[in-house]
């Protein structure tokens, strides 16, 4: 067997674990996640296993990798659909995008950012990966800040010095914009994590059944309104 053929076979079986993978976190949970259990249903040996992925931190890590990468390309996708000067096209896709790739992905998206897999370790080459999604936002929020569209009170919030001292040490680790831009960004990140929450844990439906995303539209809307990047009257038409 020449080296491409060696190559493509491994690619095949790196996949096929982490499918594997995927399907046991979605039966079990991620907490049950076990390479002696994926190895059995894969018909392999668990030392044969081992040699693609040395424990099951590695697995997790590169399982977390596929999911933020995933996840990072769904708000891409969602911010692109508006050209770069329609703020708030931009942000309303990209807030549609978080929960929409949350909920057809839970067992990801709870990997990401829900209970975390008991004894694992956050490891370092997961810090630029995990960082993009973020960035995305922030550079979201950032770019209408810079055009002038986020006015008023809100545009400048005032932090506090401790607040404020930490979005700065963010800034010099590879976060571009200003702590109150990171301020903005976290909260509506916040926001999103709670709404998608809430909807992952069955809570939204129950009380709203079938008007889940009618729901999601209408806060995404106020979102958009508390940043002032559309008016009131935008909002009125679209009713």
């Amino acid at each position: 067997m020449n080296a491409n053929r060696r190559e493509k076979k491994r690619n095949a079986t790196l996949d096929e674990i982490r499918a594997t993978a995927w399907k046991q976190i979605s039966e079990m949970g991620a907490a049950s996640l076990s390479l002696r259990a994926i190895a059995r249903e894969m018909g392999i040996t668990a030392p044969a296993l081992y040699r693609y992925y040395k424990d099951r931190d590695t697995l997790v890590t590169a399982l977390l990798i596929d999911a933020f990468t995933a996840f990072s390309a769904a708000l891409e996708a969602g911010r692109n659909s508006c050209i770069a000067d329609d703020h708030a096209g931009r942000f309303r896709a990209m807030g549609k995008s978080y929960f929409t790739w949350a909920a057809q992905n839970p067992q990801r998206y709870t990997l990401l950012f829900g209970t975390p897999i008991p004894g694992d370790l956050f490891a370092e080459e997961l810090g630029p990966v995990a960082q993009q999604s973020f960035l995305i936002l922030q550079g979201v929020i950032g770019e209408a800040q810079a055009a002038g569209k986020i006015t008023g009170e809100v545009a400048m919030p005032r932090l506090s010095t401790t607040l404020k001292s930490k979005y700065e040490a963010l800034r010099k680790m590879g976060m571009p914009y200003t702590p109150q831009v990171t301020q903005l960004a976290l909260s509506t990140w916040a926001m999103m994590h709670g709404i998608t929450s809430l909807y992952l844990h069955h809570y939204l439906s129950g009380f709203l059944q079938e008007s889940v995303e009618a729901f999601v539209d209408f806060e995404i809307e106020k979102m958009v309104h508390s940043l002032g990047l559309a008016s009131r009257k935008n909002h009125e038409d679209k009713k």
